[in-house]
């Protein structure tokens, strides 16, 4: 299953939306994908309770904070080069 992403501008895969945050789901993916299927139950069959709560619960991060993450890893990664 394919969806546009506000947030990349493009089409992508629901694959994506499953591991882009280390392994596990886009915050945004329950709004995202509602419309177009029961994503809670296919969220539930492929992640712990824990693991959701870890992605769900909480502020959402602005974003200035994914981008200033976004730098520090790609500094952190060339460092380690």
């Amino acid at each position: 299953m394919d969806i546009y992403c506000t947030q990349l501008g493009m089409v992508i895969d629901i694959s994506y939306c499953f591991s882009v945050n280390e392994g596990l789901p886009c915050r945004n993916t329950i709004g995202c994908w509602q419309e177009r299927a029961d994503i809670t139950a296919l969220l539930r069959a492929q992640f712990t309770d824990e693991q959701l709560k870890k992605v769900f619960s909480g502020l959402a991060k602005s974003k200035l904070e994914r981008i200033a993450e976004s730098i520090k890893s790609a500094r952190e990664k060339e460092r380690n080069r």
